[in-house]
């Protein structure tokens, strides 16, 4: 009966596709996750003007970017983290119901800054400070971390790790042995079936995780992921 075990091993874990080998293999899965805090924000905010007089409204819009951009550098953004080169203009309409026609609004002039700030507690005050001063949209805030290479780096090499342990696992599991890697890779390969992964994957706390701003907004931790595949060729 034991040399049933590599062809049951075949039957179960070959993939008809030229990335898995025809031999006794299994599929595996590595996992990771860091979690760490958020240190660094990306702020894209916007202004809108409408009026009959176009310069009148670019004028407008021109001066509130103006006051930001020199809000931000005020708040620590250098000049390589502002980005306040976009503008957009068009004629707006409103449809009429009674004439049954489109009638002019204005000129609507719309411009957009994006903000880099490294410094997380001076957001609150910034973002209210663009408010009064005239900034009428907020288009998207990102709390991130400056050091999200790195970590992912590590997230990486924890799921290669965690890989290597699945593989251990299931060898002991079902009574087989590893004879050696025959491919990897940090995406999915092209199979038919879903590969083995461990219940429990590897999770690792970054040494500022747990720090927040004690303001209203609460930037939290973010989790930076990372997953590792691989075949590994078996026997009985």
């Amino acid at each position: 009966m034991r040399y049933l075990l590599p062809l049951l091993a075949a039957a179960t874990f070959n993939v008809f596709a030229d990335s898995t080998p025809s031999a006794p293999h299994i599929y595996i899965q590595g996992q990771a996750e860091i979690t760490t805090a958020a240190d660094t924000v990306l702020l894209n905010v916007g202004i809108v003007e409408i009026d009959k007089d176009l310069i009148a409204a670019k004028n407008k819009a021109d001066k509130t970017m103006a006051k930001a951009i020199k809000l931000a550098k005020n708040a620590g953004a250098l000049d390589k983290d502002i980005n306040a080169g976009q503008i957009n203009i068009y004629r707006e309409t409103k449809y009429n119901r009674q004439t049954n026609a489109q009638e002019f609004v204005g000129f609507r002039v719309s411009r957009n800054i994006t903000i880099k700030l490294d410094s997380i507690d001076k957001y609150p005050t910034l973002l209210q400070s663009l408010v009064n001063e005239g900034i009428n949209q907020i288009n998207n805030t990102q709390f991130v971390s400056s050091k999200y290479n790195e970590l992912h780096q590590q997230a990486q090499k924890l799921a290669i790790e965690d890989a290597r342990q699945a593989a251990k696992e299931f060898a002991s599991d079902y009574g087989v042995d590893i004879k050696g890697l025959y491919s990897a890779s940090m995406s999915p390969m092209d199979t038919s079936v879903q590969p083995y992964a461990r219940a429990k994957m590897a999770m690792l706390a970054d040494s500022e995780s747990g720090r927040v701003v004690p303001d209203s907004y609460h930037a939290g931790e973010i989790t930076i992921s990372a997953s590792s595949y691989a075949i590994y060729l078996i026997e009985n």
